[in-house]
């Protein structure tokens, strides 16, 4: 008997749940990709390429504060991957800028060549969080770059 697939082939969810691939300090609003094992960890660089953003109330929820975000290796991250979210500014972004996956998976300016997570809503110093609307593709190479056809 084959598969039935009726009724699945749109799935409008904004965030998917995904195994950590590693122990994470604090996954709250960090930007993360796809290891080589299928799993989940932070997206230090703009040549990775971004899954999404780490919602704020995934891993450990600690009233202190200490450890909110806490996620072990294995543990579920849950991760919005379309629409209008908040990611952690890894340095100062201006309303409007394409920006992509920086140091500790907070999220930078875009420059040539980079995955763009998508686009600033707001300024935001580093440290902030920063408004964004998730629309991700690759930005184009400054020109004289090489060719890859």
């Amino acid at each position: 008997m084959g598969k039935n697939y009726n009724g699945t082939q749109i799935n409008q969810s904004v965030s998917i749940v995904e195994k950590a691939g590693m122990d994470i300090d604090d996954a709250r609003n960090r930007v993360m990709k796809y290891d080589e094992d299928g799993n989940v960890v932070p997206a230090e660089a703009g040549t990775d390429i971004p899954l999404g953003v780490a919602i704020i109330e995934t891993g450990y929820n600690d009233i202190s504060g200490g450890n909110s975000g806490k996620v072990k290796k294995g543990e579920d991250i849950d991760i919005q991957i379309k629409d209008i979210g908040y990611a952690i500014a890894g340095a100062d972004i201006k309303k409007g800028q394409e920006v992509t996956a920086g140091t500790g998976g907070t999220v930078s300016p875009a420059t040539g060549g980079n995955y763009v997570l998508g686009i600033a809503l707001c300024n935001a110093g580093k440290g902030a969080y920063c408004r964004i609307q998730i629309v991700k593709y690759q930005k184009a190479a400054a020109s004289g770059g090489t060719s890859t056809d």
